[in-house]
């Protein structure tokens, strides 16, 4: 016959579960954060990788997310992203303009997590996205995403859409330090009979958990007499409040055919705020853009746009 209980195995029993609620909460809270990195190899060299990586993570994907780019967030967390902007701009020697966009990425009910609808009306896939300004027409895409790999430094998924085209990516994310990391990005795609490729790299420095520094530069070529494309960018970032940042923006882009010149330059700062809902935004972008095209005399002007926006992640 069992012995009853004690006092004291009560006291120690009810010290025990808070202990176990608690390692339980943190596995949760580590299974959520996207930032966590355990690589498959438990060397000095991968623990080293896996704290860097982890550390500097933190101010990235925040600034990625709240200003929605997809060049950290599409490998850092997967789900569903609805995102409807609308674009009122002025140019001063064009006038007042208006766009309105609708980009989405969603899992199809009962198919694999790794496959994704894309509808992108806005042109991000494009890897000059991150250099144009609001006046800039990206291709329409709908398509399909299979996230193929996505582990420790390396990711690779294989895009396909209804243009046709087909399109496979690889992504290499290194940390240099703890506050300062490198990715390098290739594609490769075909499209109806143009076959290209575009390489882009970034390095990103943290100062602290309120500035962050990107630097970007990708180079395009397609075999369409087209030539070489060309783009760089900086980017600081400047977090506010958990609602506002602040982005610092110049950019260059520039094309060798059919002769070697600058296409686009520009300045800006974007303020952006979360208000209202957790799923509406604002935006105040002042610019000033050098803009050619080809047999036109060169365009300077100031922009300034202000955007509303409905987003709503992981739904």
């Amino acid at each position: 016959m069992d012995p009853e209980p004690t006092e004291q195995d009560a006291d120690a029993q009810e010290d025990v579960e808070p202990v176990k609620e608690k390692a339980s909460l943190d596995k949760a809270e580590e299974a959520l954060d996207p930032c966590l990195t355990h690589s498959a190899d438990n060397t000095a060299f991968d623990q080293a990788f896996d704290y860097l990586n982890t550390k500097f993570c933190q101010p990235a994907i925040w600034f990625d997310s709240f200003f929605v780019d997809d060049r950290t967030q599409e490998d850092a967390r997967a789900g569903t992203l609805v995102r409807w902007t609308n674009d009122f701009s002025y140019y001063f020697k064009e006038g007042f303009k208006y766009r309105a966009n609708l980009n989405a990425r969603f899992n199809l009910p009962g198919v694999n997590q790794k496959l994704k609808v894309i509808i992108d009306s806005q042109g991000e896939d494009d890897p000059f996205a991150f250099l144009k300004g609001p006046d800039d027409e990206g291709e329409r895409d709908i398509g399909l995403r299979y996230d193929w790999y996505a582990k420790d430094r390396v990711s690779f998924n294989i895009k396909a859409n209804f243009k046709p085209k087909l399109e496979a990516r690889w992504r290499y994310t290194y940390p240099i330090s703890q506050g300062t990391i490198t990715r390098l990005t290739q594609k490769i795609y075909q499209e109806k009979k143009v076959t290209g490729e575009s390489t882009e790299f970034d390095i990103e420095h943290s100062f602290d958990e309120d500035f962050l520094l990107r630097w970007s530069v990708v180079a395009q070529y397609e075999n369409r007499d087209n030539g070489w494309e060309f783009g760089s960018s900086v980017n600081l970032y400047h977090y506010i409040s958990s609602k506002q940042a602040l982005n610092y923006i110049a950019s260059i882009y520039g094309v060798d055919t059919p002769y070697h010149y600058v296409e686009n330059a520009r300045i800006a700062i974007t303020y952006r705020q979360n208000f209202a809902r957790d799923w509406l935004f604002f935006e105040i972008t002042p610019e000033y853009n050098w803009s050619k095209e080809i047999d036109t005399d060169r365009l300077d002007q100031a922009i300034i746009t202000f955007r509303l926006e409905v987003m709503f992640q992981n739904i």
